[in-house]
């Protein structure tokens, strides 16, 4: 299984790599150049997919815990830089708009005992779920043709996805997103 994990995430890694290779030497090309068109953005569905997944302890956590709220859903792993980065941010965001009915929830596509070491390291205010391949089936539910780590999902509070942003967030992008939402 360890084996199958490792060779998604590198299969993951190298075509996010290879994509936005291919979109720097791309550029501003006309369609009518003689070169083969770029290809169509991943996706998202039109609502957000049911699913359970074991949190940190092991407990088995449903979606549907979260009917209701504003979600923003992170798709993250330990390995990956950007979602580190992002993390302290996303605490922040659940402090400062949990009141009012957002709900941060972290995906961690990565090994349990690798997140569960990880997650030693920060006092998350918001559930992390862990799985491998059933949280990357889950990542391509919400965004299907996802390329790359991090990604996060925004629903409103019927559940329809509103907005997705691949790559890593920052304050005033996810803000921006919250407020067309509230």
């Amino acid at each position: 299984m360890k084996r199958g994990l490792a060779l998604a995430v590198l299969a993951l890694s190298a075509g996010a790599a290879g994509f936005f290779l291919y979109l720097g030497l791309a550029g501003d090309r006309l369609p009518d150049d003689g070169l083969p068109p770029l290809p169509p953005p991943p996706q998202a569905a039109e609502f957000a997919p049911a699913f359970t997944l074991p949190d940190i302890a092991g407990t088995p956590r449903s979606s549907s815990e979260w009917d209701g709220s504003i979600r923003v859903v992170n798709f993250w792993a330990t390995w990956c830089p950007p979602c580190i980065r992002e993390i302290p941010l996303l605490m922040d965001i659940q402090r400062e708009y949990g009141d009012r009915g957002v709900q941060v929830i972290g995906i961690a596509i990565d090994e349990t005992e690798a997140v569960t070491e990880f997650s030693a390291e920060f006092a998350f205010n918001y559930p992390v779920l862990i799985g491998q391949e059933d949280a990357l089936a889950l990542g391509n539910a919400f965004l299907d043709g996802f390329i790359g780590l991090p990604f996060t999902a925004f629903t409103d509070r019927n559940g329809r996805i509103l907005d997705v942003h691949t790559g890593e967030l920052h304050r005033e992008q996810l803000e921006e997103i919250l407020a067309r939402l509230l």
